[in-house]
């Protein structure tokens, strides 16, 4: 969850349902740099 820039101190204090939250928007940062940056790539 760094992607987010969540320290670790934050992240430890989440409750479940928060973590699990910011797990599934880390997740849909990490597909949208990937998409972007293969979209750069596409662009050579």
């Amino acid at each position: 969850m760094t992607v987010l820039g969540l320290p670790p101190s934050e992240i430890d204090a989440l409750a479940m349902d928060d973590y699990w939250f910011w797990c599934e928007a880390a997740e849909r940062e990490v597909l949208r740099r990937s998409e972007r940056q293969q979209q750069l790539l596409d662009a050579f």
